[in-house]
C-alpha cells in the first residue's frame, strides 16, 4: 500500500499521477488504492491520473473508463515503445507542468509477467528514455523481495535514489511493521526507522512514527 500512499501524497499536493499496473484487475486495484483513500475513479475523471492495464490487457480483462489505457497486446519487445507512445499522446498534454509520479504496480508483478532478466531491461530503457523526456518525474517501484531473486532486488536497490525498507513481525502484541530508509541521496545520510501501523481513519489509514534505531531489531 505505500506506493498509492506515495501516489495520493503527491497527487494530493498538486502531482499528477501515473499507474502502469502488472498485478490486479481494476476492480480490485480501486480498492487497494481506497484502502489509503485514494479515490482512483475520481482522480481518473478529474484528469489527474492515467493507469496503464498490463494486467488487463495480457489477460483481456477490460474496462471502457476514462484515462483507463490497455495495450493491444503485451510483447516484451514492444512494450516500452508502446507506453512511451501513450505519454507522448496522453500523458504529456495532460501534465500542465505538473510533477508526475509514475507508480509501477508492482515491479515485481512486471518480473512474474516478462521474466527479471527482461523486467531488469526495460526498466534501464526506461529510466533513460524518462530521463529525457520528463526529467522531474518521480519513479516508484514497490516490490516484494520475496518473490524475486535477490540479484533482482540488489539490481533495483542499485538504481534508486532512495530505498525504503518495510518488514514485519507477528509478536504477542500483534502485527508490528517497520520501515526502514536505507538510502538517500544526501551527504550526511543516516539510516532511519519508522513504525507503521493502519488505522481506521478512511482518509488516511496509514500512520507513520520515527522510533530510533538502538531500540532493538524486528
Amino acid at each position: 500500500m505505500l506506493g498509492f500512499a506515495f501516489l495520493k501524497r503527491e497527487m494530493d499536493a498538486g502531482g499528477f499521477g501515473s499507474i502502469s499496473n502488472y498485478n490486479l484487475p481494476f476492480p480490485n486495484l480501486l480498492r487497494a488504492g481506497a484502502w489509503v483513500g485514494l479515490d482512483i475513479m475520481d482522480e481518473l475523471e478529474k484528469d489527474n491520473l492515467i493507469i496503464i492495464d498490463v494486467f488487463g490487457s495480457k489477460y483481456n480483462v477490460r474496462f471502457d473508463v476514462k484515462n483507463l489505457f490497455y495495450l493491444e497486446n503485451v510483447d516484451p519487445e514492444t512494450i516500452n515503445p508502446k507506453i512511451n507512445v501513450l505519454y507522448e499522446r496522453i500523458v504529456l498534454p495532460k501534465m500542465h507542468h505538473r510533477t508526475v509520479i509514475r507508480l509501477v504496480h508492482t515491479l515485481d508483478g512486471a518480473a512474474f509477467m516478462l521474466g527479471e532478466e527482461v523486467t531488469l531491461r526495460l526498466l534501464n530503457a526506461t529510466i533513460a528514455e524518462k530521463t529525457r523526456t520528463m526529467p522531474e518525474s518521480v519513479l516508484v517501484l514497490p516490490v516484494n523481495r520475496d518473490v524475486v531473486s535477490k540479484r533482482f532486488v540488489a539490481w533495483v536497490a542499485s538504481l534508486s535514489d532512495y530505498v525504503i525498507v518495510a518488514s514485519s513481525k507477528l509478536t504477542d502484541e500483534g502485527l508490528k511493521e517497520r520501515l526502514h530508509v536505507v538510502k538517500a541521496p544526501f551527504e550526511d545520510f543516516e539510516p532511519t526507522a519508522y513504525r507503521l501501523r493502519a488505522t481506521g481513519e478512511r482518509a488516511e489509514r496509514l500512520k507513520i512514527r520515527k522510533i530510533g534505531l538502538n531500540k532493538g531489531t524486528l
